[in-house]
């Protein structure tokens, strides 16, 4: 049976070529020759030494440098390098043919570069101080960026779709597609979790915050959780992380919600290639109901699945929301 929330109503090009030195310029004066001779004799012997520069092809993706004639990773200190999914694609979805979620066969073919943890408290708060960001709610008592919580490395909740976007695209990012959080979050191998197969999340096993069972209705931001009420802070779960080559992924499975780029709609059916965020057809391509990723603190463990999706409201702002950035390749 799967479960779902439609939350308040129910988330460089481094191809290396080295330049070369053809040896075109203005010919010595004859009576500088001789002296001349010696140091450009040295110069070309040490050409001839060198090695030559690596060179790459096909080209490398901005979010990869070229090395040894092969391209390697080149994500920011605060990303994690997740490679495309080659041409066989993966198995994106869960449900049956023509229900709402259903498997269809996703292919990605550029890697990219994703924020190993929610964006922090702190992060955010240099974006406000900068003028570049505004401020979360701060009503709520879970509002993380109040600062007599003193939560700067606690995810950054409080903010709508909008404020999330804003912040990504500040730094050059932008919120990710629900296919490529699936793809980081799932592998494409079938898991049950971030983390693997196994272990099943405890509250013992440290490998989530979340909520045996879920938080009841009539108090869903209350004192629940493995941990109590409100968010852990960032990296606290190493056993759950999603691990690639290039680094771990914290909390793609619990902490908070996650704010994604597409709009909550049917998954077609067939296989698509990149897919790019669709608008609503209803509303005239627009998108009032974003999709949600990862699950909170205060959701089940359903939640915690890869594949597992919610919507919500673009104006939503509650304290088990937040988000992270990607880098995209060119």
């Amino acid at each position: 049976m799967r479960t779902r929330w439609l939350l308040a109503v129910g988330l460089a090009l481094a191809g290396c070529r080295g330049s070369r030195d053809d040896g075109a310029g203005a010919q010595p004066r004859a009576s500088a020759r001789a002296a001349a001779s010696a140091p450009s004799a040295a110069s070309a012997a040490s050409a001839a030494s060198a090695p030559a520069a690596s060179t790459c092809s096909p080209s490398c993706a901005s979010v990869e440098r070229c090395e040894a004639g092969r391209c390697v990773p080149a994500c920011p200190d605060d990303q994690v390098y997740v490679p495309s999914t080659g041409p066989e694609g993966f198995l994106m979805g869960h449900g049956p043919p023509g229900s709402f979620d259903q498997k269809h066969r996703v292919i990605l073919t550029r890697p990219f570069c994703m924020d190993a943890t929610e964006v922090t408290v702190a992060a955010y708060r240099r974006c406000v101080e900068a003028g570049t960001c505004t401020l979360p709610q701060l009503n709520d008592i879970n509002s993380n960026y109040r600062s007599i919580y003193h939560r700067e490395d606690h995810p950054l909740n409080m903010v709508n779709y909008k404020q999330a976007k804003a912040y990504c695209e500040s730094l050059g990012r932008r919120l990710p597609t629900e296919a490529e959080f699936e793809w980081a979050a799932g592998h494409g191998d079938g898991r049950a979790w971030p983390w693997g197969d196994s272990p099943n999340p405890t509250c013992e096993n440290h490998t989530a915050d979340f909520t045996p069972g879920g938080a009841p209705k009539r108090d869903p931001a209350g004192d629940v959780g493995c941990y109590g009420g409100g968010t852990s802070a960032v990296r606290s779960f190493p056993l759950g992380a999603s691990k690639w080559p290039a680094g771990d992924l914290y909390e793609l499975g619990g902490n908070v919600w996650e704010w994604v780029e597409d709009c909550y709609l049917p998954y077609p059916a067939g296989e698509l290639v990149d897919p790019a965020p669709a608008g609503d057809p209803r509303l005239g391509g627009d998108c009032y109901v974003h999709s949600l990723r990862g699950g909170g603190w205060n959701r089940s463990t359903a939640s915690l699945h890869p594949y597992f999706r919610a919507g919500s409201k673009w104006t939503y702002r509650v304290g088990a929301l937040g988000f992270r950035c990607v880098t995209g390749a060119r």
